[in-house]
């Protein structure tokens, strides 16, 4: 049933898998206010307005003058506010960008003009709001939203690009004054959390609506009349993405086509969902331009593409063989991601690399697209609420794979391996030159491989590096 109507939901749900303090690295906490921070985790989900609504309070509201754009949705959230960024600080304006989950270091979550914080100024704002959020009860998605919104004011950015954590109605990002709202896409995920059905997510969503703010919508079509009743109702123009903008999915270079503008030659990001992450976010730019406010986009934008970072979003990471890491964790997500790979050019294998929490599906669906691969391997993430070896054989079972015993790399089929370690001490030994390979299930299957791999921190990964130094590395250990 969701989150219920109330203005403030008591439900305690579990929090983020990949933040503890007992966890190991690449998930453990460096430092004493990192660890208080990350034991904020331990208390779960806690839907609700009224924690960080008195703790802004507290902290003299520092959202007030600010100008923010938020970006709601199943998939897509933190690629969308990446775009918006990265075409803001080239168009001149200091932007701040807030997203969640991080991968190697929890200061990815806070980047002002796109660089995290300095580790010494982000221990001493923790510091710093320690008493007022242990005085309100904070969560930790409250508390490092206060943090965001304190680092945006000191540093006096132009514009804050952030994304919901979960939902939106009742989320501690719906709380800051909005200069527009962008919603990419909604399916099946959360549902204990946010409903068993699509209507009731996108409820959820558009709890964030505010009057005289224009949304910027990507959904489908079957939902987009619940979208127009509800920006109805709240007063909020809305844009949607299909009826206002045309571009082709075809692999390479792109144009975008807009109302009052054509934007030509866009760099291919890999797959159709990031085409349309971008697209959303150069139609919202675009629309919030006006005379007096001031250029939003660059004058030009693909030139401004051509640099753009996304990591763990269709980004390749290793060449010869291309190691292609993405977040993916749902039916929706996977789906794009794997239609991508089997589309692009490989004279070799197409391997997977797979680790899933326990709480997400494998659906049958993908059954097809899973086919396509030469061999899976799958692995359980080192954390407590990773599928086990036992639950990934299980769930495998779903895509019509047949299992073969570990250690070897199947010719066809799945393995399963002991660790995540293992599972790629096995690819970086048997891949060769020109297979593919594709690391997915889960924003922290990409982080434990990376930290495996030798990344400690994302800006090593801004160019994709020779991948036979670093699996010989990898095969040695």
């Amino acid at each position: 049933m969701g989150l219920g109507r109330s203005r403030d939901g008591e439900a305690v749900l579990p929090g983020e898998p990949g933040v503890g303090v007992d966890l190991a690295p690449p998930f453990a906490a460096a430092d004493p206010e990192t660890r208080w921070l990350f034991a904020l985790n331990r208390f779960g989900i806690r839907p609700g307005l009224s924690r960080i609504e008195g703790l802004l309070k507290d902290l003299g509201h520092p959202e007030s003058g600010l100008r923010v754009l938020v970006t709601a949705g199943t998939n897509g959230k933190g690629s969308t506010t990446r775009v918006l960024a990265h075409l803001l600080q080239a168009a001149g304006l200091r932007t701040a960008t807030y997203t969640s989950p991080h991968l190697l270091d929890v200061r990815e979550r806070i980047r002002i003009d796109d660089q995290p914080l300095e580790e010494d100024e982000f221990r001493r704002r923790v510091a710093h709001i320690r008493p007022l959020v242990e005085k309100h009860e904070a969560s930790w998605f409250e508390t490092l939203t206060a943090l965001s919104v304190l680092a945006a004011r000191d540093h006096g950015v132009d514009m804050v690009c952030c994304e919901t954590g979960l939902g939106g109605r009742l989320d501690a990002t719906n709380v800051l004054p909005l200069e527009g709202l962008l919603l990419t896409t909604v399916s099946l995920d959360h549902q204990r959390i946010l409903g068993e059905t699509l209507p009731e997510i996108l409820a959820e969503k558009l709890g964030l609506l505010k009057s005289g703010v224009p949304l910027y919508c990507g959904v489908n079509e079957g939902l987009r009349p619940q979208v127009f009743t509800a920006a109805v109702e709240a007063r909020a123009p809305v844009c949607f993405l299909d009826e206002l903008a045309r571009w082709s999915d075809a692999p390479g270079t792109w144009d975008l086509q807009l109302r009052d503008r054509v934007v030509v030659d866009l760099p291919d990001p890999g797959t159709v969902a990031l085409r349309r992450n971008i697209a959303l976010a150069v139609l919202a730019l675009s629309d919030l331009e006006s005379p007096g406010g001031g250029r939003l986009l660059p004058e030009d934008p693909a030139a401004a593409l051509g640099n753009l970072f996304l990591p763990g979003r269709y980004q390749r990471v290793l060449t010869r063989p291309d190691w292609i890491f993405d977040v993916a964790h749902n039916t929706q997500a996977f789906a794009g991601v794997m239609a991508a790979v089997l589309a692009r050019p490989c004279t070799g294998r197409r391997l997977m690399l797979l680790g899933t929490m326990h709480d997400k599906e494998l659906a049958a669906e993908l059954a097809p697209l899973a086919a396509g691969f030469d061999a899976v391997v799958a692995a359980p993430v080192n954390l407590p609420r990773s599928r086990t070896r036992e639950e990934l054989a299980v769930a495998l079972g779903n895509w019509k794979l047949d299992l073969q015993p570990w250690p070897v790399l199947p010719r066809t089929g799945a393995t399963v391996a002991p660790s995540l370690s293992e599972a790629l001490a096995l690819l970086a030994g048997e891949c060769n030159p020109d297979d593919l390979v594709l690391v997915t299930g889960s924003c922290f299957t990409v982080a434990e491989v990376l930290w495996h791999l030798g990344f400690s921190e994302l800006d090593m990964t801004r160019e994709a590096q020779p991948a036979t130094a670093v699996l010989e590395a990898v095969t040695r250990t």
